[in-house]
């Protein structure tokens, strides 16, 4: 069985969110015994890491960017799909449909097509008030609901936001974690009692949460446990909040160990939810205990979690938690064994190869 991967950017183990859920996919079909062909464009990004498994094509957008490899243009896409070598294509994210718009490609394709939106992006733009991105949005997806074989979204509340309309089957693929990047890590029981997060902060929904956080959650926390610190890695941090009162900012780090040893509750307080499933699925590995927001959870809410919208509330959690490090330290172990034995990439992405080994099977 031979699948052809589409997709705007490069899987890559060292990308960012949307990145490494293609390459972690992609290694799970390729494991599942489904060879796997990745187009992707050419530009910077690397794709290493992907080539240790899966075969690589580079497509040239201009002519002046010449990477090593290259499929030259539409003309030789339109080739590969219509060779008859593949199963099933898989386009991954609502960005990368242009590659395979079927008029584009001049007319119909003889091979299922799965399309992994990933997240919505028309109810994003809607949220945000901007309502020409959100109709340009919401017409992309309708014609991808309506020519999509079936299309895959990372958790419950995006399938949700997707609607009734359309004739492509949904699919919910959540983000996952590779066990092997999740060590258990102890924690260091000389520093205060402190709450972690980590993320890309330049990202405009991970900033929003953090905003949000420092305002309405924080201040309130540090009142009732006045030696308590807040822990934040990754880059992009406004120089406002990493200069709060009881915040410390790690920067980047290469290894997420030295934040988890520092911490006794994880926190993904995202406000707007494009991409948030990424970091909630990896702080339940963390082997803290773990408060996030609904955007965040994406509508789950595993055992031991604490999901709430409500500031008073995430004020209260975190209180209860940083009092009693023993009942930390059970949330913590409760939601590291949720995450180890239900969100591996091997349990997330089973319902697509389950989808594309079907559909191969259906064909004549």
């Amino acid at each position: 069985m031979r699948l052809l991967w589409l997709s705007n950017e490069t899987p890559d183990v060292g990308g960012q969110g949307g990145q490494r859920r293609q390459y972690f996919q992609i290694r799970e079909f390729v494991r599942a015994g489904i060879a796997v062909d990745v187009v992707t464009l050419a530009g910077p990004q690397s794709d290493e890491s992907l080539r240790g498994f899966a075969s690589v094509e580079r497509i040239v957008r201009s002519r002046r960017r010449k990477p090593i490899r290259t499929i030259r243009g539409m003309a030789a896409l339109r080739r590969r799909l219509r060779s008859g070598s593949y199963d099933a294509v898989v386009v991954a994210h609502t960005e990368s449909w242009p590659l395979i718009r079927r008029r584009a490609l001049g007319g119909h394709l003889d091979v299922p097509v799965l399309v992994d939106l990933h997240n919505v992006w028309s109810a994003w733009a809607d949220a945000r008030g901007d309502d020409d991105a959100a109709r340009r949005w919401r017409d992309r997806e309708a014609e991808i609901l309506r020519v999509a074989d079936a299309v895959s979204v990372c958790s419950p509340l995006e399938r949700e936001r997707l609607g009734g309309s359309g004739t492509a089957e949904r699919i919910v693929a959540p983000h996952g974690i590779d066990p092997d990047e999740w060590p258990e890590v102890p924690r260091d029981d000389t520093g205060a009692m402190a709450v972690g997060a980590f993320g890309n902060w330049d990202w405009f929904p991970n900033r929003s949460g953090i905003d949000w956080f420092v305002d309405e959650v924080w201040p309130e926390v540090r009142g009732r446990v006045p030696g308590a610190e807040f822990v934040v890695a990754g880059g992009g941090l406004p120089d406002a909040v990493a200069g709060l009162d009881g915040v410390r900012y790690l920067g980047r780090i290469a290894d997420l160990g030295e934040l988890r040893r520092q911490v006794d509750v994880m926190v993904t307080p995202v406000r707007e939810g494009v991409g948030a499933p990424v970091k909630f699925a990896e702080a339940l590995a963390t082997g803290r205990a773990v408060l996030a927001t609904t955007d965040a959870a994406g509508a789950q809410h595993p055992a031991g979690t604490v999901i709430s919208d409500d500031p008073a509330e995430w004020a209260d959690a975190l209180t209860g938690l940083l009092r009693d490090p023993g009942l930390a330290r059970s949330r913590g172990r409760a939601v590291r064994s949720e995450a180890l034995e239900h969100l591996t990439w091997r349990r997330t992405t089973a319902p697509l190869i389950d989808w594309v080994a079907q559909r191969a099977d259906e064909e004549p």
